[in-house]
């Protein structure tokens, strides 16, 4: 009998390797993530934004705050309720993001309110992450929470007209002819 129980969970343990982290995972239920939204938002010292963005401040810099154009320098991890981690950077490579091109709507407001610097933890509800779409080439179910542990190491403004690199936006009377 024992033999035959450690051959069931050795074959439970290669189909679960083979399945998406979130399979048949009742921890990511619609309803644990709300339970998990309203329970984090108790906790002590989260900030609770009337867009529902949450955030702890893990440390505080004295940088400057990004605007809409620039691109930030960051390091990140980012988690479901679960624990699983889905994406991040590596210590030493941080990644580059432009503000207005393409992040989830929790991270645009978070790092615009940020400074450089600064290390926060951020909760961030479906409505401004990946919605009911899910996200991450299947990783990430629909209606899910995002926990991303960030930090905002640097803000580059975006070039200006005559500088290098300039990209004039859409609608520009320069573009116009």
């Amino acid at each position: 009998m024992k033999r035959r129980t450690a051959v069931f969970a050795f074959g439970g343990v290669m189909l679960s390797g083979c399945l998406p982290a979130w399979a048949a995972e009742d921890v990511l239920s619609i309803d644990n993530n709300r339970k998990f939204l309203a329970d984090y938002a108790k906790t002590k010292g989260v900030i609770v934004r009337p867009s529902g963005l949450m955030f702890r401040i893990i440390q505080n810099g004295y940088g400057k705050r990004p605007q809409p154009t620039d691109t930030v320098k960051v390091y990140y991890t980012g988690k479901l309720i679960n624990g699983v981690i889905f994406d991040g950077t590596s210590p030493g490579l941080p990644a580059s993001y432009k503000l207005n091109g393409g992040l989830v709507n929790g991270w645009v407001e978070a790092l615009q309110l940020m400074r450089e610097g600064d290390h926060w933890q951020l909760v961030i509800p479906p409505n401004l992450g990946y919605g009911e779409r899910g996200g991450g080439g299947g990783l990430i179910p629909p209606s899910q929470d995002l926990i991303f542990d960030l930090k905002l190491i640097e803000t580059t403004p975006a070039p200006k007209k005559g500088e290098r690199g300039y990209i004039p936006e859409p609608g520009d009377k320069d573009q116009e002819q």
